[in-house]
């Protein structure tokens, strides 16, 4: 448990006071005789002390002298459910917490404290039926719940076979948590599995590759899957690859986001090569972005692909990389961009790729209506043989643009 019990129950004692003259009558409600106080002290003295049995008769007692339906039995009943759960005696626990509750004589914030304490002791206890219900009701009304509630959840939903409902809290626990523990996804996995949900598992299985990749079981079961969806080739790949090379070097989730290009599936390569750069399994060197950003590219997510080439932009001194992210903005309809990047990648690129930049230059000024910056860009890309003839082809066009613009208005 991750709160000790007999910690909440001293801070449930520390807040009660003895009543005033002055108090107020819906305060009074809450308030303990000197009495019951006193007794209450002395069994929690008891308790600290682990003399478990002497402090059950001090409550015993003190339960027999209390009004039957008050506050003060429904507190002792909570101190009860305490010590039984002190000595994991979790079904008389339960069974007197649920009794104190009953009672509906406790004040909201306890009561919601102890519903808490008593969907756990259920869980632990394998009262799914119970338990389960009872903790979704705590945390409805729960405003920042622990994400541990989270994944007990998903434990007792997948106990009871409720995989949907498992594989839901969990991915919650997952989402909220800066890094998640490997059991957890492994619960992900399974419950994905037992829904026949095997998409859904490679996904995760992935995932837990790129973390772990020296578990040869998470490569043995991505190609077995890959198998269940008739992709014999994908399977055969994944098991090769996992056989001759060492699982412990980043070079192997690199192969393996370059098989996932050669089968043209790109996305789940970017994502491979991402995550692993993001846990710093794969390094983030001018190589491997690269092949992310091509991965990006295939697979038409050119957003990402752009934020990746703006990364690479100062490892590299070619202009390749700016020619690259150049096109993208042409294919993009960024025009503005596209100039800036072009502009930029002509003071570094030699030979024919100077010939392909002028062109790209040439349309992006022709569409931002600069019709003289688009043909100067087109003269110096007729110069290369590649170019020649649609560079004249532009340049036709755009002079019989500027012949009409010429011409004097009727």
């Amino acid at each position: 448990m991750k709160k000790p019990l007999l910690t909440i129950l001293f801070l449930t004692l520390s807040l009660l006071v003895l009543g005033s003259a002055s108090a107020a009558d819906d305060e009074k409600q809450f308030l303990l005789s000197e009495k019951t106080y006193k007794a209450l002290n002395q069994a929690q003295e008891l308790m600290e002390k682990q003399n478990y049995q002497q402090a059950k008769q001090q409550l015993d007692s003190l339960l027999s002298t209390v009004e039957k339906g008050s506050y003060e039995q429904a507190v002792v009943l909570q101190t009860l459910g305490f010590l039984y759960s002190s000595l994991e005696q979790y079904k008389k626990a339960t069974e007197t917490f649920q009794q104190a509750l009953d009672l509906n004589a406790l004040p909201e914030d306890v009561t919601h404290t102890l519903r808490y304490n008593l969907a756990q002791l259920l869980i632990a206890d394998e009262q799914y039926k119970k338990g389960i219900p009872l903790m979704e009701s705590w945390l409805a009304a729960e405003k920042k719940p622990d994400n541990t509630v989270y994944v007990l959840l998903a434990s007792a939903y997948y106990r009871v076979n409720n995989f949907s409902k498992a594989a839901d809290r969990i991915q919650i626990a997952i989402k909220n948590d800066k890094a998640p523990q490997e059991d957890w996804y492994r619960l992900l996995l399974s419950s994905y599995l037992s829904l026949k949900h095997y998409k859904s598992a490679i996904s995760v299985l992935e995932l837990l590759i790129t973390s772990y990749p020296d578990k040869k079981m998470y490569w043995d079961q991505l190609a077995a899957l890959y198998m269940q969806e008739n992709k014999e080739f994908t399977s055969l790949a994944v098991r090769m690859l996992a056989k001759r090379l060492d699982l412990t070097e980043p070079k192997t989730l690199v192969n393996l986001a370059d098989m996932y290009r050669y089968l043209r599936v790109p996305y789940k390569a970017g994502q491979l090569l991402e995550q692993g750069m993001k846990q710093n399994v794969i390094p983030s060197n001018f190589e491997n972005l690269n092949k992310l950003a091509d991965s990006w590219l295939a697979a038409r997510e050119n957003q990402r692909a752009v934020d990746t080439l703006k990364v690479m932009l100062p490892m590299d001194s070619s202009g390749d990389t700016q020619l690259k992210l150049g096109q993208i903005y042409i294919s993009m309809e960024q025009w503005g961009n596209a100039i800036d990047t072009l502009s930029s990648a002509l003071k570094l690129l030699k030979g024919k790729k100077l010939g392909q930049t002028y062109a790209m230059l040439g349309t992006a000024y022709y569409h931002q209506d600069n019709f003289e910056q688009a043909k100067a860009q087109f003269l110096k890309a007729a110069s290369f043989e590649a170019q020649k003839k649609q560079a004249a082809q532009w340049l036709q066009h755009i002079n019989s643009l500027l012949e009409k613009n010429d011409e004097p208005d009727a």
